[in-house]
């Protein structure tokens, strides 16, 4: 990102409370900032991270999690796969995935989050703005 100016990038990323957490929402999106900022993307350059806040609720009866693991590039080609991007999902466990190369269906999956964010269910993690 740093090399390509016009490059953007978005990722949408599950941030989770850890079970019976009663840690404020501030700061458990402040430790996963640091962390991602440390240890997942130590560029100067960050893409926009989006998560879904109601995987924070406190008292959350109804577990909630962004669990997509998409890629779109260019809005021409989408790959869409079970893997999580980890060292274990690609060097050791059995994933299955498919790259899809239609624009169309690109484009479809691009809309999809927007309106994700566009209805509030996405938001910004602060402290990666």
């Amino acid at each position: 990102m740093n090399e390509l100016p016009d490059l953007q990038a978005r990722m949408f990323l599950n941030v989770p409370r850890p079970y019976r957490d009663s840690t404020p929402e501030s700061e458990l999106l402040k430790r996963f900032a640091d962390r991602f900022r440390l240890e997942e993307w130590p560029s100067p350059r960050l893409p926009e991270v989006y998560y879904d806040e109601r995987a924070l609720a406190l008292g959350n009866s109804e577990y909630t999690s962004l669990h997509a693991k998409c890629i779109v590039v260019d809005a021409r080609k989408a790959l869409v796969t079970s893997a999580n991007f980890t060292e274990a999902a690609q060097m050791r466990n059995i994933e299955a995935g498919v790259l899809i190369l239609d624009p169309g269906f690109a484009r479809s999956l691009i809309r999809q989050f927007e309106a994700l964010i566009g209805n509030g269910l996405l938001q910004r993690v602060p402290g990666l703005q």
